[in-house]
Order: C-alpha cells, then structure tokens, then sequence
C-alpha cells in the first residue's frame, strides 16, 4: 500500500474521471430468472447489468455499461477520501448455478480511485426466489485502512418504467411515511457543497434540504414507487448492530438546477443521464476485522405502497414479538397530556393542584394523563435526572397526587427521557464519560428546544443537550435508576420521549464503554429497552412501557407510540402493525378534521390544548366531538378497534372530482365483514360517495353523530366535516 505521504499529494481532478460505466459490460451474462423477475451480472465485472419485472414488463436496469457490482469508500488516519469502484477491483471468481438460483463473487483485493491497492476480500452472494432478491455477504479486511461503507447492491441505472411517469421514494418517518420525488425532479437532501451529484439519503432528512446534522430515523425498508408498481428495498436484519442506508445519486447532476430536474435519462453529450440505488452499509470495518453483511432483500411489485408494505409485513411476521400490553390500552380510552413546567420556568401547577386539574378528566371519561414538566427543572431541562421539581413540591406530594388521580380511574403515565445530558446541569461534567463520540473523540450534541420566551425562539439561551451513549454501563445503571423512580411514585407508567432518535448521532465511537468501536446506536436502544421489559416482568407490574414514535424493532419493548401527524399523512406504519397502540395529539379548538383521522386509522386521542398546557374545558367542541366518536367506537369495536385496519384495501369509493372525502377500511375481528370509514373534510357542503365492495351482501351505516345502524345503498351522504361508517 502507498505510504501515507504519498497519498496526500495525489490529486483527483474532476468526478468525472470515476468509474460510472463500463463500454465492455455485457459481453458474458450470469443469469438469476423465475416466474416474476429476471436479473443478470457481468461475469466480468460482478456488475448488475439487468433487472426486469416480468408481470409489469418494467426494466428497470437497462444499460448494461452502466452497471455497478459494488462500491466503497476506505480511510486511513491521514487521509478519509478515497473511493473505490467494483469496477476497477478485480474479480476473482464468478460462479452460477441455476438450481439454487444463486450467484457468488469474490474479490481478493480492493482498489482505490487513485490506484492503491488494500488487502481486502469481498465475498457476497445474490439469490432470487419467489421474486425476491437477495443479497448477502462478507468483508474481511487485512488491510492498514478503515472500509467505513460497502454499497452492495447498486442499482447504477434506475429507469422508470414510463419515461413520462414520476418515481418517488418512499420511507416510513416520524409517524408517518414521506414521499419524496426521486424523477424528473430529483430533490438533493444533502446540500450541494458536500456532494458532486443531486443525492437523497432515506432516513437522514431534514426540515430544509442542505441543513446538516439532521434527524435520523432509522429504516428497515424504502419503496421506489411509479404509475401502479414500484420496488422495495429492505434489510432484513433485527440486530440493528450496522446501519444501513439507502442512497440514490443523480448522474452527472440536473439538467435544469432551477427546477432541480433532469427529464430525459439518456445523454447529455457523450456523458450518459441515469439515476443509482444503492445499499449503503456502514460496516466501519477496523483492519483485522470480518464483517458479516445484514441480507438486503429486493423485490417488484404491483400496486402502490401497501404492495410494498406486504413484503415487509411478511417478513415482519417471522420475527415481531408484542410488547407486554396492559389491559387498560386495549380498551377504547383517551389520554390529556398537560406539561406542567418547561425549561423557561413556567410553573404551572403544583403537585398538590394536580387532582383538581385531573378531575376534569374524570368528568369527561378521558382515562389517561400523560404528565409532562415534572422533573427538576421542567421539560428537556435537567436530564437525565427524574426528581420531582422541588418548586412545584415534595416527592410525597408527587406521590399523593398520583395516587388521588389514579384513584379517580385515570391512569398516570409520567414524561422520562433518558437520551441526553442537558450542559447547563452544575453536575454535568459527571456525564461525560457516557457521552456518545465522534471519531474525533469529541461528544455529539443537540441543539436544545426553544420554550415560551423571545429568547428561546431565537435559539439564544437553548439548554443544549449531550447525546448518552447507551451502551455505556454507567449510563444504563443510572437509566434503571431513573426509571425505578416512576415505578415508585406509583405511576401507571412511562412515556419515553424522543425514543427514535439521537439527534445526528448514529454510532459511538468511544473507548470506554466496552462496545465495538464504532457500536449502533440503534443497538443500544434495544438493549435498554430490554433491560426495561425484564425490570417489569421480575415485578410482574401492569405498567405501561410507551415511547414517543418508537421506531418498528423498539415496537417489541414499548406497547404504545405517542406522535403527530400533519396534512399529507400516510398511514404506512399502522398498516404494517395493524393492532398496535398508536396515539396522535389533538390541539385544534374544534378539531373534527383530527379527531375524524383517529377514526379513519384507529389512533387513541391525545386531547392537547393551549399545546398541552390547558385544560379539557377549554376546547369544549373537540371534547365533545372527541367523546362521540370514542363511544362510536366502543360500540363498533369488533370492527373499529379490534379489527384489522386495511388502509384502502377491501373496497373503493367513487366521488366527484376535487371531493375531499377520504376512506379506510376494516375487517371484523372474527367474521368475514368489513367496514368502511368514510370522512368529509369540506368545511361546510355534504358530498356523495359510491362504495363499492369485493365482497357482496345487505349494507348498513351508521355515523359518531347518528350511532343507530340504518339500511342503505352503494351511495351514502357524508356531512361536512363528519365521518360515515358503511358496515358490509
């Protein structure tokens, strides 16, 4: 290998001088085939040169020279730019054998963009069956350099299937699933200093494109979807211990940036047009290290996303566990969160005037409380310590407090966070050692919230936030610690907030916590959540472990997910976990539009006004609302809430163009019937809807405001702003 000196004096010139094609690709073919797909690879090369959907007749990989086998980028202490191409690696052996629809490579030594050569062996295998793809592999590096990511597979020619159509991406998010335009229009998430080409990154998303250290979500799966079909693109792997990402490129960038669009993937000039898919894994592997690929599966599929959800739900049957669920979740119910401090020190009620708040509660049969503030400091002030504010009262007022409400029926689930260290802590020096670091050795950080004041607003006096390692013994000692104290103030439960994330920070890198250096973060979560489901079953407690947007592995460890949705919600995520508790806040005044999608898609209510800081009379039009359609649904249960949400599939409905009437569909938890939910968003005009069911039979309906099951035909009337449930 050059010496380190060398390397930093090569130069790399343009991008474009890397390896995007091969004019010789295609010569010799190994073919993967069966009843749905046809795949083929460079037996040259390794290179994926064909992928074809046979029912569709998409193909989807067309120009062989634009294939790619695999790509990589290694670093050295020195110098952390250095790409290598598949196509410039040698391959050492192909080998085919059509009975078990397999294929195998292997690659002895990896080579960089400037032709230094690493002791590294690649060993990776497809397979197709059912009309699935599957990729696997093996990386052993015996090299001096650092391979922090392996893309296999890559899609280095993503066609349409119409070149007239649009292809989107699509990927679960917070809640919710996002669709983002992929082609013509290829938004570039990354910011276009960082990058040579337009990019996107599934997971790694931001309010605004370009802004760095972004959220990350992390993913099991993303759907490339266009005109009725579409692909998905998942890992199968329940350890979380490498992270995966998904990542397209627009090559060489738009032909016209002010429209962020490239609309013909052709040629510009000699130069060709085309859009990459690749499976991005951050194996960080350490010289001497062996890493073990997590299996990407990749399939067509007809329809639009719940097609691609199937395959995920298929899989996600193999191996999903439900958490430990009370029985008090299971029933129709609704919960108040009320914050009762922040970090600007709005006090706001004491300890011992909590029952009083509480009794509006009971008063309005809503039979959960999620109390927020409560903990010295207020809300994201103080972390991670969970004693009761000393300002708003003793821990036995707390504990009074809680057992008084409990006792009025209404179960008490208590704000924790265990994710960060808050800076501005006297103690917080002490907390360092369980930091989550960089590369550099250097904390990770997030940027605090902003609370009630001018000042906050404009991010001046932010209490900014050091991210936990959760790996770390010391951390999840005190994490039991804090968590015991819920268990002893007689709460009915937790709600862990900011579950899904670490701000930017996706692995530690720290030397001290005992874990592969670099370790997931991701993994870390799961094992705390772990540690939580045993503390509970040794006490055998009916405690009620939930978490803010927990992402689908944590689904095992927390039995209820508290978020928000926003105009342009898409129900991905129930569909894939159809039972599992969900619950969205409520904050509008005469919130009919929110209430109507908890019917739509079976959320627990979140009553919220004043953004959670008011009382349940003051929105006395939501409450009411609110209350009718719980009562809707407990008397409809074995359709509304016991049975199994199908989103839009089972049924269709036929209304004039612009109507914005939407629909869901459920079937009866123990009979062949379905029903079908159907909401009126206008604002003040009544609309007809036709339904149409797969399955024939007498129809009936019935509606929050009219509860009294009437005979009616395949059109029905929807009132404006309400909800009308057709039963079949």
């Amino acid at each position: 290998m050059k010496s380190s000196e060398q390397q930093m004096t090569r130069f790399i010139g343009s991008p474009s001088n890397e390896d995007w094609w091969d004019s010789e690709a295609g010569q010799a073919i190994l073919i993967l085939e069966d009843s749905a797909v046809r795949v083929g690879f460079d037996a040259r090369t390794g290179a994926w040169v064909d992928f074809q959907h046979k029912p569709s007749g998409w193909k989807i990989q067309q120009r062989a020279e634009l294939g790619q086998s695999f790509r990589a980028y290694v670093t050295w202490k020195d110098h952390l730019y250095n790409p290598v191409s598949g196509l410039k690696c040698r391959l050492r052996q192909a080998r085919s054998d059509a009975s078990t629809r397999r294929v195998t490579f292997a690659w002895d030594q990896l080579r960089t963009l400037d032709g230094t050569e690493l002791e590294i062996t690649l060993l990776t295998e497809a397979g197709l069956e059912d009309g699935q793809l599957t990729f696997s592999g093996q990386l052993r590096n015996a090299s001096e350099a650092t391979i922090t990511t392996l893309s296999w597979p890559v899609l280095g020619d993503l066609i349409p299937p119409d070149p007239k159509d649009f292809l989107y991406r699509e990927n679960l998010d917070y809640g919710t699933m996002k669709r983002t335009p992929l082609w013509p229009r290829t938004a570039n998430e990354r910011g276009y200093y960082g990058t040579s080409y337009p990019m996107q990154i599934e997971g790694k998303g931001s309010l605004l494109p370009g802004i760095p250290g972004a959220y990350h979500f992390p993913q099991r799966f993303v759907l490339l979807s266009a005109g009725g079909q579409g692909i998905y693109v998942g890992v199968h792997d329940t350890s979380a211990r490498e992270m995966v990402c998904f990542q397209s490129e627009l090559r060489p960038g738009y032909l016209d940036s002010f429209h962020a669009a490239s609309p013909d993937l052709s040629r510009i000039g000699e130069t060709p047009v085309h859009l990459t898919l690749e499976s991005v894994h951050y194996t960080m592997a350490a010289p001497g290290e062996t890493i073990d690929l997590p299996k990407i599966v990749i399939a067509p599929y007809l329809g639009d996303w719940h097609g691609g959800v199937d395959i995920y739900r298929r899989w996600k049957s193999t191996w999903s566990r439900e958490a430990v669920i009370p029985e008090w979740i299971h029933e129709v119910h609704s919960w108040q969160q009320i914050q009762i401090g922040s970090a600007e020190d709005d006090l706001r009620t004491s300890f011992r005037d909590l029952p009083a708040r509480a009794r509006q509660l009971a008063d309005h049969g809503v039979t959960g409380l999620q109390l927020v503030g409560w903990n010295q400091g207020g809300q994201d002030r103080g972390n991670p310590i969970h004693d009761p504010d000393s300002r708003l009262g003793t821990w036995e007022d707390l504990k009074t407090a809680i057992s008084e409400i409990e006792a009025m029926g209404i179960r008490v689930v208590l704000f924790n966070k265990f994710v960060w260290a808050d800076v501005t802590r006297p103690d917080y020096a002490s907390f360092l050692d369980s930091a989550a670091v960089d590369p550099y050795g250097m904390p990770y950080y997030h940027p605090g919230y902003e609370y009630q004041t001018p000042v906050q607003w404009m991010s001046i006096n932010n209490r900014r936030f050091m991210v936990a390692c959760l790996h770390d013994p010391a951390w999840i000692n005190l994490c039991e610690r804090e968590f015991e104290k819920s268990l002893a103030l007689g709460a009915s439960g937790i709600l862990y907030d900011e579950a899904f994330h670490h701000y930017a920070a996706t692995h530690c890198f720290s030397a001290k916590h005992g874990h592969r250096i670099p370790a997931t973060m991701a993994s870390a979560d799961l094992a705390l959540g772990e540690r939580f489901q045993e503390l509970l079953g040794a006490r055998q407690n009916d405690f009620l472990l939930s978490a803010e947007a927990p992402f689908d592995l944590q689904h095992q460890h927390y039995a209820l997910s508290y978020f928000r949705i926003f105009e342009g919600h898409i129900p991905a995520e129930r569909y894939a976990d159809p039972f599992y508790p969900m619950m969205i806040a409520v904050t509008g005044f005469d919130d009919r539009e929110m209430i109507n999608r908890a019917l739509l898609y079976r959320y627990i209510l979140s009553y919220e006004p004043y953004h959670f800081k008011g009382d349940l009379n003051d929105f006395p039009l939501t409450v009411e609302y609110g209350k009718k359609v719980d009562a809707f649904r407990a008397r409809y249960s074995e359709y509304l809430w016991k049975g199994e949400f199908r989103d839009s599939m089972g049924a269709r409905i036929q209304v004039a163009a612009g109507v914005p009437i939407s629909y869901s569909v459920f079937l009866h938890s123990r009979h062949q019937e379905i029903a079908v939910v159907l909401i009126n968003d206008d604002r003040s005009t009544a609309h007809e809807a036709t339904v149409e069911f797969d399955c024939a039979g007498p129809r009936r309906y019935a509606s929050p405001e009219s509860p009294e099951l009437q005979a009616c035909e395949a059109k029905v009337v929807v009132p404006a702003r309400s909800a009308v449930v057709v039963f079949g």
